[in-house]
């Protein structure tokens, strides 16, 4: 009388181990990078983009001379945008004596022609003039500064430790909002959310910044349709906290400080690819 209650409790242990061993199988393989083809598809396309970018050639007019600037070897940000159709996307940024001179967005599509695949979208974040090359038939060259600095009012005197620093730049950065129009009576509004981690930091002495921070500013995804640069520049007691703002989308753009407008882009869509301090085209190629 008491065996088959024995056996029915051996069926239920064995039964009860052998979906714990098959679960844990299942969650393995799921971990594991090399099976998963999402993981594998990013590491191609990082792979890509990271050799477009560094064929590419940056120079910042100094004078009358061209100096080249250095791109950063890897992106600055990475980020997707599904509104848009766009499957993966990196940042990129080129310095000069460590600050930043230019910054390209370099977007996958999923588009099914092939010319519309990839999109460069490059940008001036240079006070002065640049020229960006491609190794195949494109060239670009700004007609005006793509950073123009305005004092940065009712800052803290720069904190002596870089950690300290950050906290101040971030919370400088939230004084900052945006908002992007989708036509040209404004009728479509989107308020854009300011990116909480600084895109690029940065200092150079030989610029007299001391520090500075690139923050990107969002109506879609976690793709930076605008950029406002804050710096710490400066000698002594002539040091002070100053911004820049520039945009990298054919949307109208509307940017405050304090609730106060201090920086505005029309809407763009319809007037080309090419303006004064940025540009965008698709291309099949990726370099």
């Amino acid at each position: 009388m008491h065996a088959q209650p024995r056996c029915r409790l051996v069926g239920i242990l064995i039964a009860v181990l052998f979906v714990a061993l098959t679960g844990r199988q299942t969650r393995v393989a799921a971990d594991d990078p090399a099976g998963d083809t999402g993981t594998v598809e990013r590491q191609a396309l990082l792979k890509e983009m990271r050799a477009a970018a560094a064929a590419i050639k940056v120079t910042e007019k100094v004078g009358e001379q061209l100096r080249p600037a250095k791109l950063v070897e890897e992106p600055i940000f990475r980020y997707s945008d599904e509104q848009r159709q766009i499957r993966d996307a990196t940042m990129w940024v080129w310095t000069m004596e460590g600050r930043p001179v230019s910054v390209m967005k370099l977007e996958r599509y999923s588009f099914p022609d092939p010319k519309q695949h990839w999109l460069f979208n490059v940008g001036s974040a240079s006070p002065r003039l640049l020229t960006v090359q491609w190794p195949f038939d494109k060239e670009f060259e700004s007609k005006k500064p793509g950073l123009s600095f305005q004092p940065l009012k009712d800052g803290a005197e720069l904190a002596a430790t870089k950690a300290a620093r950050l906290i101040q730049l971030k919370q400088l950065s939230r004084r900052f909002a945006a908002t992007m129009t989708g036509g040209s009576a404004d009728d479509a509004k989107t308020e854009m959310r300011l990116l909480p981690t600084p895109l690029f930091r940065y200092a150079s002495p030989a610029d007299h910044i001391a520090d500075g921070a690139l923050f990107g500013l969002s109506a879609t995804g976690t793709n930076p349709d605008a950029m406002v640069a804050i710096q710490w520049r400066g000698e002594k007691e002539s040091a002070r906290w100053e911004f820049g703002v520039t945009g990298m989308t054919n949307g109208g753009l509307q940017v405050r400080l304090d609730n106060k407008p201090v920086w505005s882009q029309p809407y763009l869509v319809g007037r080309g690819q090419v303006f004064e301090t940025w540009m965008y085209f698709f291309s099949e190629r990726s370099e």
